[in-house]
């Protein structure tokens, strides 16, 4: 049983993808369901990650390329949303620092 190959264009949320919800600048969508939707897709790869690795650790694949490009586009989707993470959290503490 072979695993299709990862098109990281389709599955990884791009930087483009990640600063339009900076900006917030995706239309039609709160900001709260386009946090969800980025935490979903983050998810997906993760569990597409461990997925592979699954397969490549029992045996049904010898494709270690891609089980390595899966594991690496979780990592890095990860860390993007983590860094949207902490840039929210410090925006919002500036904010509360502001006398009014």
């Amino acid at each position: 049983m072979s695993i299709a190959p990862i098109n990281a264009s389709s599955q990884i949320p791009s930087a483009l993808a990640m600063n339009r919800v900076a900006a917030g600048s995706d239309a039609g969508q709160t900001f709260g369901q386009t946090v969800s939707r980025l935490i979903g897709q983050v998810n997906d790869l993760q569990v597409l990650a461990d997925g592979e690795i699954q397969e490549l650790a029992n045996g049904r694949t010898d494709n270690l390329h891609g089980v390595v490009l899966a594991v690496a586009q979780a990592d890095l989707s990860f860390h993007m949303l983590l860094e949207i993470r902490n840039r929210l959290i410090d925006t919002y503490q500036e904010l509360m620092r502001m006398q009014v």
